[in-house]
C-alpha cells in the first residue's frame, strides 16, 4: 500500500475521534511579585545585604514575626505595606520556570477523569515564542525620569502551578503546536501563557498545590517605559508580529 494510502486510512480512522490532554507545564517554579516601595527604602537596602532585606520583608507588615528583631534603622517598605505577595502594582505571577520540563497526559474524552496519570504521551520542550521584559535596575540611575523605586519578592516552590486541558477531534496531539510565552525578571523567568497553534489554553488551578523551598528579593529602580505591558501580548498581536511563525 502506497504512503497516500495509508495517510488516506489513517485520516479516515481519526475522523470524528475526540481526544482530551492535561498539559503541565513544570513542577519547580514559584509566586512572584513586583510593585513600587518607597524610595528611601530602595535607597537603604540596594546594596545591603540580600539575606537581611530578606528578613526585613518578611518581618515587617501583617506577616511581622513578633520573636524576629527587624532592622529598626530601615525606612518603612511603603505607606500601609501588609505583606510582600500584596507589593505588586506591576507584576504578579504564580507560574512554573520558563526552562522546564512539559509533560502531557492523554485522559479520558469524556472529561470522567482529568487527572489520570497512566497515559503519558510527552516529556520535553515547548516552544518558546515570547519573553515579555520587567526588567529594573539594581542600582540608582543618573537620570530619574520614568523610573520609579521596586521591591521584587518571589516564593519558590516545587509542585502544581496550574494545568492546561485541550480537546480536540480528528487529530492527535502535535508537540511541535505546544508553545507558550513567559515574563522575564530580574529574580525569574516564569510561564505566564500557553497555546496550541494559535489558540490561547486557559491555565486551571483547581488542584494547584505547592511547596515552598526558599525566597528570593531584590529592590532597584524600574524604567516603566521598559516594561511591557501583558495586554499588549494577545493572540491577535502574536499573529501578526510572526511570533507563531
Amino acid at each position: 500500500m502506497s504512503l497516500d494510502k495509508d495517510i488516506e486510512k489513517m485520516t479516515d480512522k481519526l475522523k470524528g475521534t475526540k481526544r482530551r490532554y492535561r498539559i503541565e507545564p513544570g513542577n519547580y517554579g514559584g509566586e512572584m511579585v513586583v510593585g513600587e516601595v518607597s524610595e528611601e527604602f530602595v535607597n537603604y537596602w540596594i546594596d545591603r545585604d540580600h539575606y537581611d532585606l530578606m528578613e526585613q520583608v518578611l518581618n515587617t507588615g501583617e506577616g511581622a514575626d513578633e520573636d524576629e528583631n527587624p532592622d529598626d534603622n530601615s525606612p518603612e517598605v511603603k505607606e500601609d505595606f501588609t505583606y510582600w505577595h500584596d507589593c505588586d502594582e506591576y507584576e504578579h505571577l504564580n507560574g512554573a520556570f520558563s526552562d522546564g520540563t512539559w509533560t502531557v497526559y492523554e485522559v479520558p474524552a469524556d472529561g470522567s477523569d482529568d487527572w489520570d496519570w497512566e497515559k503519558e504521551i510527552f516529556e520535553g520542550e515547548a516552544n518558546h515564542i515570547y519573553g515579555r521584559e520587567c526588567y529594573f535596575d539594581n542600582s540608582t540611575p543618573d537620570d530619574m525620569e520614568d523610573y520609579v523605586p521596586v521591591l521584587s519578592f518571589m516564593s519558590v516552590e516545587k509542585g502544581n502551578f496550574g494545568v492546561c486541558f485541550l480537546d480536540l477531534e480528528g487529530e492527535e496531539f502535535d508537540p511541535e503546536k505546544l508553545r507558550f510565552g513567559s515574563c522575564e525578571s530580574n529574580l525569574a523567568d516564569l510561564v505566564e501563557t500557553v497555546y496550541y497553534g494559535k489558540e490561547e489554553l486557559e491555565l486551571n488551578y483547581d488542584y494547584a498545590d505547592t511547596t515552598g523551598k526558599s525566597y528570593e528579593v531584590q529592590v532597584g529602580y524600574m524604567n516603566t517605559k521598559w516594561r511591557d505591558d501583558p495586554d499588549q501580548y494577545t493572540v491577535e498581536y502574536l499573529e501578526e508580529e510572526g511570533y507563531f511563525d
